[in-house]
């Protein structure tokens, strides 16, 4: 009885010198006798060597066959370690191909915000390219090719509600393009976001570049010219109006050998004005004392409305630097906008870093052919040379300033990021992504990007680069969130809060407190998780989502890839967290309420959850665990600044004696001087007024007491519409650095009183800050020559009275 064929090929020895035979044999089903025959003859006569054999499987992909051939191939063994390697560097190329792969499709899918291809699983991919890569590549061009058709459809369906007779040429053209490069998510925003009728940056042309073969001094003089002969080349630049042609001619008087006059200057601003379209607003020329030429100002660059809101005035200084200037004045710096016009002047090439931003010959040349929008023109040219603060603002404060509420935010950041060439639509929606509109995030984002490198899925090259893989930007956002985080505690619940957050941002407080609790032992993650998150709270991070739950806010990408390192920096931050005491429980919680007890319950009266507490220790049966929970809230609410609104009326005097009494209670050495007007009404609410100058008078009251007793001294007189008082005392006074520096004393966690100080005076600027019918101002400083004795401190208030007492 005959062999069958495939059994007696699985034994030939020969078999390795025969690559199709090794595949077919390794078949899942098996091979019609004649196929394998003709794979035999096909090479019979010709056969390979095994080396050759086993790297021609690798670049096939066939790595199970190669891995086969290495075990029972005799010719391999001498080189085994070789080959090994060889297999390990093809796997790992086919790994990485699937992963970007993949990585492609679940791109392309979230851009045009739909869901990937069912199935689409990327471990279990990895694995089978591990042993052959055919079938891998066959499923993945299955999945493209359903995505393919799910974006197909979709782009059809939004095409539909462009709403193309609505919107502008512009408007229509570009979100054609979005759709073209499977933007979908994009152009939904778009649509949703920026109405029919509204000014895009992509209904402004971009300038065209300048061709470097051609010199911008010769191109002015024979535009200027009219004898000059005329140049094919040069019409492109040719004014178009006369206003353009009056601004070219202003700049040529101006860029003459004698030019640089102060007529000259008034001339070329005047027709620099009509240009931008505000006709003639002169300002006053001044010739610098320096001779590096004159300063004046011009209106009309920020004129278009969606430029407005950058500049409340719209009027800018300007440089006009003289014939032998040799540079821009270094005191140019201290102007928030500035333009320098002179001949021979070019801008730096640092885009993004010049706080005076040169108008070039090159560039005024550029900006004449155009009818519209000029304004938006010149801008994207200067705005690119300034700091990102003139368009973003320095602080995250600005930024939200500038940018509104509602729709207008996505808008705005629209021209933020198109003047500072940083690119379009897709831009924009990246960063929204990344940071949840978070300004805090946003403004560190904005301000992390390179300037002037304009990012976008529709310029060629690809999609746009993503923040995703920036990791210097990545590790700026987490710096910036660990800065919000008031201290040890709130950094680490943000860390736990990180690692436990559900995709959608709910974050369960029983879960929090367990990560808190089992990466650390001797601590007291209990307390410091309910203290950091009404911190966290209060900074708007995270927001109640039930009984007991909340939720991450904002929602932002740039949280879900911390998430991943959350375990690392919580088991840091935990670390850092002060080891709890020795002392027995109930002495611990002793010490709890006696924080808001006699002098000092005074702190937290503006607390949300103070009069709960109140309510509580009233009652005649009280749950302590209860008691306890609320009484760390209320703490956590004042160390998170978490304060309920100070309005209201109060008559002083009586707030001042109630504190005066309470004060000499826990303070034996220091006597209260009250002098105050008993019709003194304040336009604070009681609480307010409590708590204000309870932290005024107990640093007082603690200077004094240093030094073994004195007096503290309070002095109210009625100054319409103001109440002013002065306090002094008879204590050491200011000491270190706040002896030059006093208004130090305002800044959160500066102090000279230890550890868990710091906060009082903060807290007192910051209520005042907060009063409707104000202003209410606090200064401090050293008595000096206030008072004959009270040498120690002064602190000076300028309190509101009730606007109904302070018109009689």
């Amino acid at each position: 009885m005959s062999m069958p064929l495939r059994d007696l090929l699985t034994d030939w020895p020969d078999r390795f010198r025969h690559q199709a035979v090794l595949v077919a044999l390794a078949a899942d089903t098996d091979p019609d006798p004649r196929q394998l025959a003709m794979a035999l003859l096909d090479t019979y006569h010709s056969p390979a060597t095994p080396t050759e054999v086993y790297h021609c499987l690798l670049e096939a992909g066939e790595f199970e066959l190669a891995n086969g051939m290495l075990t029972d191939c005799r010719e391999l063994r001498d080189g085994a370690a070789r080959f090994r390697q060889a297999l390990g560097s093809a796997r790992a190329a086919a790994d990485e191909a699937v992963r970007l792969k993949v990585g492609e499709l679940q791109r392309r899918a979230e851009d045009a915000d739909i869901a990937p291809p069912p199935g689409l699983d990327i471990d279990e991919l990895r694995e089978r390219a591990r042993l052959r890569t055919a079938p891998v590549a066959t499923r993945l061009a299955q999945y493209e090719k359903i995505l393919d058709q799910d974006i197909a459809t979709a782009v059809d369906a939004l095409r539909g509600s462009t709403g193309a007779d609505e919107r502008s040429p512009a408007q229509t053209a570009y979100l054609n393009d979005l759709l073209t490069a499977g933007q979908l998510r994009v152009a939904r925003a778009v649509l949703e976001r920026e109405p029919p009728g509204a000014l895009l940056p992509e209904a402004v042309p971009q300038l065209p570049p300048w061709r470097a073969a051609f010199d911008p001094e010769v191109v002015r003089q024979v535009l200027v010219d009219p004898s000059a002969p005329r140049v094919a080349e040069y019409q492109r630049w040719e004014p178009t109006d006369p206003a353009a042609r009056a601004l070219l001619d202003a700049y040529d008087d101006l860029m003459s050998e004698m030019g640089c006059t102060r007529q000259a200057v008034v001339a070329f601003t005047s027709a620099l004005g009509r240009f931008l379209g505000t006709g003639d607003q002169l300002a006053p020329v001044t010739a610098r004392s320096d001779g590096a030429g004159f300063m004046t100002s011009f209106d009309g660059l920020f004129a278009e409305d969606p430029l407005r809101h950058f500049h409340e005035t719209g009027r800018v200084d300007l440089f006009v630097a003289a014939p032998n200037s040799p540079g821009l004045p270094s005191d140019l710096a201290g102007l928030q906008q500035c333009v320098a016009v002179g001949r021979g002047l070019e801008p730096s090439g640092y885009l993004g870093g010049e706080p005076c931003a040169v108008l070039s010959t090159r560039d005024l040349l550029r900006l004449l052919p155009l009818t519209a929008h000029r304004p938006i023109a010149m801008l994207r040219l200067l705005a690119r040379q300034w700091p990102l603060a003139v368009l973003a603002g320095r602080s995250p404060k600005d930024l939200d300033r500038l940018l509104g509420s509602g729709e207008t935010r996505w808008q705005r950041l629209r021209w933020i990021v198109d003047l500072a060439g940083l690119g379009d639509a897709v831009v924009v929606d990246e960063m929204e992504s990344a940071t949840g509109f978070d300004t805090g995030l946003l403004h560190t984002m904005l301000h992390r990007v390179a300037p002037g490198q304009p990012r976008t899925a529709l310029l060629p090259g690809g999609r746009f680069a993503s923040w995703q893989g920036d990791t210097d930007l990545v590790r700026a956002m987490e710096e910036h969130l660990a800065g919000r985080c008031q201290d040890e505690a709130a950094l680490a619940t943000l860390w736990a809060a990180l690692y436990v957050a559900e995709p959608d941002g709910r974050v369960r407080m029983d879960d929090v407190r367990a990560v808190a609790a089992m990466v650390a032992t001797g601590k007291d993650t209990a307390t410091a998780v309910a203290a950091g998150a009404a911190a966290l709270a209060a900074d708007g991070f995270l927001r109640p989502d039930g009984e007991d739950d909340l939720r991450l806010l904002p929602q932002a990408k740039v949280l879900g890839m911390l998430a991943q390192r959350a375990e690392e920096r919580l088991t840091r931050a935990i670390a850092r967290l002060p080891v709890a005491t020795a002392a027995e429980p109930a002495d611990a919680q002793s010490a709890l309420l006696a924080q808001l007890t006699g002098w000092h319950i005074n702190r937290h009266r503006l607390a949300p959850d103070f009069a709960a507490y109140q309510s509580l220790t009233g009652a005649d049966f009280t749950d302590r665990d209860e008691l306890l929970s609320t009484a760390r809230r209320v703490l956590a609410q004042t160390e998170a600044g978490d304060r309920l609104a100070p309005d209201g009326t109060s008559l002083l005097d009586q707030v001042l004696r109630e504190l005066a009494a309470e004060l000499s209670a826990a303070h034996a050495q220091v006597e209260v001087d009250i002098r105050c007007p008993a019709d003194a009404h304040a336009a604070l609410s009681a609480d307010a007024l409590r708590v204000v100058f309870y932290e005024i008078l107990e640093n007082a009251a603690e200077s004094v007491s240093s030094t073994g007793g004195g007096t503290v001294q309070v002095i109210v007189q009625i100054d319409e519409p103001d109440l002013v008082v002065d306090v002094l005392d008879s204590g050491e006074g200011l000491v270190g650095q706040f002896q030059d520096r006093p208004t130090l004393v305002f800044r959160k966690g500066r102090t000279t009183k230890g550890p868990d100080r710091g906060h009082g005076l903060h807290q007192v600027r910051s209520i005042l800050a907060d009063v409707a019918e104000g202003p209410a101002e606090i200064t401090l400083g050293p008595a000096g020559d206030a008072h004959p004795t009270l040498r120690g401190v002064h602190v000076h208030l300028d309190l509101p009275q009730p606007a109904d007492r302070a018109d009689r």
